[in-house]
């Protein structure tokens, strides 16, 4: 038995379509097993200019001090911010390699389907990478009661939102509109809803009339804090309508005790309490997508992001304390962003504007404006060179960040040009 499923496993190798471009090997009765990546090199050239110098009106957010409104003189040399030089290197962006399949588990259930992923970041540019990084579960999936996964996998609100996609090499780079759409005011980790959440469980509704829900769900695995225990929780959730020629979609996520705006403050920032045992946090986004596929196509997205981080009132006056515990809102900051791209279908080029508004305590200019624009040229529809290019400006108190190898100070603004290919398989 186990000879004649070997015999027909590999007998099967290479029976994909070549319009499929995986390689896939298997069949129903055991299983099926596809090959598939995406590399993306690039040559890149980036710079940095226009960074705040100590002195400068900003924000409260980031100020020295509470009331002084002024940015501190942290890292100045004689008084001043020396700009990071101009360098030269080479990336591989979000360049991956996985492995997928599916089985048939019976007629029942709608066509119940055992699924299963692994997927992982190749960075072949310095040759170290870790194995099952990317988007990887293992899960059940039904056409009458939807699909279940657990692992390590995209948001909801990740997969639903990410509709502007320059030429598909936009993940991890310099062009992508969630550098600036899916942050807080600066790049910390924390702060932002663009990302992959691991140890988490995601449910898919089944698709009716093109729409289609989401649900995922990250639980506090590890429990820590002072005084009052912090619960990590995490919610992301969304409903997508996709045809062949138009897609829109509606999605959310909720972020507890992550600390998201307070992580992304200067570390001597007066409203930076992410290490008060008693605070706790919620970071919200909610954003909406749509795009359409014509011979001259558009993408559009809205988002508004929020940050609230809020502590015990402990140090009241006794006569003042409430009988129960009450909180006080000791930071926040909410943005607005709309983005339109245009592309031709041919030797496609693209071209963007996105621009950010922010909410502040005082002081404005907390926002930021990335332009992009980039063109290619297909050698066939696995293969094609590129060349993208993008300028990135800060307000004098927001650092939006879309060179992710280096930190940005407030007000930093970048420049950002790369020549590379692609080849998917």
């Amino acid at each position: 038995m186990k000879r004649k499923a070997l015999a027909v496993a590999v007998g099967a190798l290479f029976v994909a379509p070549v319009a499929q471009a995986q390689i896939t090997f298997g069949n129903d009765e055991i299983g099926t097993m596809q090959i598939y990546g995406k590399l993306y090199p690039q040559y890149q050239w980036s710079s940095t200019s226009g960074t705040t110098q100590p002195g400068a009106a900003v924000s409260t957010l980031v100020a020295s001090t509470a009331t002084s409104g002024v940015l501190g003189a942290a890292g100045a040399v004689n008084g001043r911010i020396e700009e990071t030089p101009p360098r030269q290197f080479v990336q591989v962006g979000n360049s991956y390699i996985g492995f997928r399949g599916e089985r048939a588990l019976g007629r029942s259930f709608g066509g119940l389907k055992g699924i299963w992923q692994i997927e992982q970041s190749t960075n072949f540019d310095v040759g170290n990478g870790t194995f099952a990084s990317r988007n990887s579960f293992v899960g059940l999936s039904s056409g009458a009661f939807g699909t279940v996964k657990l692992g390590n996998m995209d948001t909801v609100y990740k997969e639903y939102g990410d509709t502007m996609a320059m030429f598909g090499i936009s993940s991890g780079n310099f062009t992508s509109g969630s550098n600036v759409l899916s942050q807080s005011i600066s790049s910390a980790g924390a702060a932002r809803f663009h990302e992959r959440r691991n140890n988490s469980v995601m449910y898919e509704t089944p698709t009716f009339s093109g729409f289609t829900g989401g649900l995922m769900y990250g639980p506090a695995e590890d429990k820590s804090g002072g005084a009052v225990p912090r619960n990590l929780n995490f919610w992301s959730y969304g409903v997508k309508w996709d045809t062949e020629r138009f897609y829109a979609s509606v999605h959310g996520e909720r972020h507890e005790d992550a600390f998201g705006l307070s992580s992304s403050l200067p570390a001597a920032s007066p409203l930076r309490n992410n290490a008060t045992g008693t605070a706790h946090s919620v970071d919200k986004a909610v954003r909406a997508s749509g795009n359409g596929a014509c011979a001259t196509c558009a993408s559009s997205s809205t988002s508004r992001n929020s940050s609230t981080t809020k502590a015990a009132r402990a140090a009241l006056p006794p006569r003042r304390k409430p009988r129960t515990t009450s909180t006080r809102t000791t930071g926040s900051a909410g943005r607005r962003l709309r983005s339109v791209a245009l592309c031709d279908p041919v030797h496609q080029s693209r071209r963007g504007f996105m621009q950010a508004h922010v909410g502040h305590l005082q002081h404005c200019r907390l926002g930021a404006k990335l332009w992009t624009v980039g063109a290619r040229w297909r050698f066939d529809r696995q293969t094609f060179v590129y060349a993208i290019g993008a300028t990135l400006r800060n307000g004098v108190s927001a650092s939006y960040n879309n060179n992710s190898s280096s930190a940005l100070l407030p007000g930093s603004d970048t420049k950002n040009f790369a020549l590379g290919v692609s080849y998917s398989f």
